[in-house]
């Protein structure tokens, strides 16, 4: 650390008005401050400000940059100090420890501002206390818009966790939760609620026949016909290998059959291109049924489940209804 032997001020008036911490603030009026502080070179890593140490200090680059390393929940975090800014100053205003550790990034020459004579500044300058109202509002603001951007990072990644990979539909993950509340509040408000439970009819004799990228493309396409046909409301779910399921609010049994038979008919109707050139086309099993008092989640999927068991089980690509009375019935 080379220390600068100057014999009266530590900074030129030069140097001075070049500082954004002490724009608009006239030299003389801090002059006398001045004499009480320091310059020095520091070279690359040499430590400026440390948690682990009580000396406060404000520190302004004059030349080179600072690095400043803190520590938040998701490990360390780096921000660059450039000339003309300065670090230190909250341990200075709160005289508390500082809580972030600042190193030269590079050879640096610094002035070094004790936290008694920085304090004795500002009492004696209303210019650079706005200065400084600047500065820790521009960090503020920074903070807060690098909480917002992590925040929404974090939703970005615990939707994308939500979602199926192959098909784009929300996956078993986003079921528990929104299923969940759609439950509460059909039950609390007595709306109705129908639940559609889908399987691709003989889905395994696509993967043995044409091989596994082919069985995906079939759930790609059947993935497709779902999702054109739900309206905005409506909460698909692909609920695990070639089985579908789907929560319809303030839908009757009647409005989901009619859905499910659409879906069914889709299904059946598109035809279906392989990367192997070949054109094949699959069908569906439907089951059907609706929310009944106090109902959880997994009743109404069961009931739905036992109606598709009965479709696949007489014939498949039928849509089967498990109505109030735990009758089945087949379209």
């Amino acid at each position: 650390m080379e220390f600068e032997r100057l014999e009266t001020l530590p900074i030129s008036r030069s140097d001075f008005n070049k500082l954004d911490v002490f724009r608009k603030v006239s030299f003389e009026s801090l002059a006398g401050y001045l004499l009480g502080c320091r310059t020095f070179v520091a070279d690359p890593g040499t430590v400026l400000i440390d948690p682990d140490h009580l000396e406060r200090n404000l520190i302004v680059v004059l030349d080179g940059s600072l690095e400043a390393r803190s520590v938040n929940g998701k490990g360390l975090v780096y921000s660059t100090i450039e000339v003309g800014q300065c670090a230190g100053e909250m341990s200075v205003i709160d005289n508390v420890k500082p809580s972030a550790r600042v190193v030269a990034k590079e050879k640096s020459r610094v002035l070094m501002i004790p936290a008694d004579v920085a304090m004795a500044m500002l009492n004696a300058s209303h210019d650079l206390c706005l200065n400084f109202l600047h500065i820790l509002s521009s960090r503020v603001r920074n903070n807060s818009n690098m909480v917002v951007e992590e925040e929404f990072h974090i939703r970005c990644i615990e939707e994308s966790s939500k979602v199926d990979s192959l098909t784009g539909l929300h996956n078993r993950r986003w079921l528990q939760e929104m299923y969940t509340r759609e439950m509460h509040r059909s039950n609390a408000g007595n709306y109705p609620l129908a639940a559609l439970m889908i399987d691709i009819d003989f889905f395994k004799d696509v993967n043995d026949t044409f091989g596994h990228l082919a069985g995906d493309q079939v759930l790609i396409a059947v993935a497709q016909v779902i999702a054109d046909n739900m309206r905005p409301t409506d909460m698909p779910v692909r609920y695990g290998g070639e089985e579908f399921s789907i929560f319809l609010p303030e839908a009757t049994i009647e409005n989901a059959r009619i859905v499910g038979e659409r879906l069914r008919k889709g299904v059946e109707s598109t035809p279906i291109h392989l990367d192997s050139g070949e054109e094949i086309k699959v069908t569906v099993s439907v089951g059907i049924s609706e929310r009944r008092k106090n109902d959880s989640v997994q009743d109404l999927i069961d009931r739905s489940d036992k109606a598709l068991y009965h479709a696949k089980q007489n014939g498949r690509n039928r849509t089967c209804l498990n109505v109030e009375d735990n009758s089945l019935f087949l379209v």
